[in-house]
């Protein structure tokens, strides 16, 4: 689906479910960074767009970025809104101070001067980025 695709109307079909979309589907950015960076870049011009088409939304919505650490390939861009499938929205993520070993991407997260939640999972850490002027944060306020 193209982002173009997605509907903002407000209107009774226009909600997300934790929808979300891959960039790097077989994970050729784990190669190296220089493979991944394209990548992280793409999901961040993705994200402007859709932080750019949400503005006039009549609905509440969440919008981040999400970095796995290990693995880029599970790198997402997701929105959520409230939705007729589960009564989960806002979603909350605990705000634990990020971590970020690898200098590449702590540079590059850094960067972005956006709000960065990390999650520990037993495959890696995950990463949450959002910006706090748009939309519902990920945390508990």
């Amino acid at each position: 689906m193209k982002l173009t695709d997605l509907d903002f109307s407000g209107g009774d079909n226009s909600w997300f479910d934790l929808w979300h979309t891959h960039v790097d589907w077989d994970g050729n950015g784990n190669r190296n960074w220089e493979a991944r960076l394209p990548y992280l870049n793409d999901l961040v011009v993705k994200y402007n767009k859709l932080k750019i088409e949400l503005k006039h939304s009549p609905k509440d919505y969440q919008l981040w970025i999400l970095i796995d650490e290990q693995d880029s390939a599970e790198d997402a861009l997701y929105i959520h809104t409230r939705n007729p499938n589960a009564n989960n929205f806002p979603a909350v993520v605990d705000n634990i101070l990020a971590e970020i070993k690898n200098k590449n991407l702590k540079d590059f997260i850094d960067s972005l001067n956006m709000t960065v939640i990390q999650v520990d999972t037993l495959e890696g850490k995950l990463f949450y980025l959002y910006d706090e002027k748009v939309g519902v944060p990920l945390t508990k306020e």
